[in-house]
């Protein structure tokens, strides 16, 4: 948790030891294997999630029922087992933890009640936001694109450091291609890259 306060703090100086023990109080840390589903798509889980290690994926089902990589969770990111992060309501997606992670958990009703009080945890929460709406225009950006190339290079140009870290599989989950063609695209996009180099 105190990979937390460290990241809270930097984005908000003023954190105050109230406002660390409050969130203390309000929360739990429960800790995922690496494949172990979180969260099934018609389960009930009411929490405000903060990812403290690890990568946590959220599948939808497409049109066809397959399942299809809408989030990434990477640490200090968050996600909801609820419709929004403030209401009750089921939210029809499965999250799996892609690697041992450590999640936060609070509450859904005790998390409204926190970003109410605590300015701080407002504030944390609006930085998390901000960074799954820039993977969230990163995936409409994809699916713009119709060739896998033309993809990966999107890509590469606004997730590099992201995707260095990421594992294979959830890259060509992100790219909406096949392992193959990942690799293929990727082999294609660093030789283009080494010959502009030269």
């Amino acid at each position: 948790m105190e990979r937390l306060f460290t990241y809270w703090n930097r984005h908000y100086p003023a954190l105050s030891a109230g406002s660390r023990s409050f969130i203390r109080s309000r929360s739990k840390v429960k800790t995922y294997a690496k494949r172990q589903v979180i969260k099934l798509e018609a389960e009930r889980f009411p929490f405000f999630c903060i990812v403290l290690s690890g990568l946590v994926a959220g599948y939808r089902k497409n049109s066809e029922g397959k399942p299809v990589l809408c989030e990434l969770m990477q640490p200090m990111d968050y996600f909801t087992g609820t419709q929004h992060p403030f209401t009750p309501r089921l939210r029809e997606a499965e999250y799996v933890a892609i690697e041992q992670t450590a999640l936060l958990l609070i509450p859904i009703a005790d998390a409204r009640d926190t970003q109410q009080r605590l300015p701080a945890f407002a504030e944390l929460v609006q930085v998390m936001k901000q960074r799954k709406i820039d993977f969230l225009s990163l995936i409409i950006l994809l699916d713009n694109e119709k060739y896998a190339y033309a993809r990966y290079g999107v890509y590469m140009e606004n997730y590099r450091q992201q995707a260095l870290l990421l594992p294979a599989k959830v890259q060509w989950q992100i790219l909406r291609i096949g392992k193959t063609s990942f690799y293929r695209v990727k082999s294609r996009y660093l030789r283009e890259k080494a010959r502009h180099r030269n």
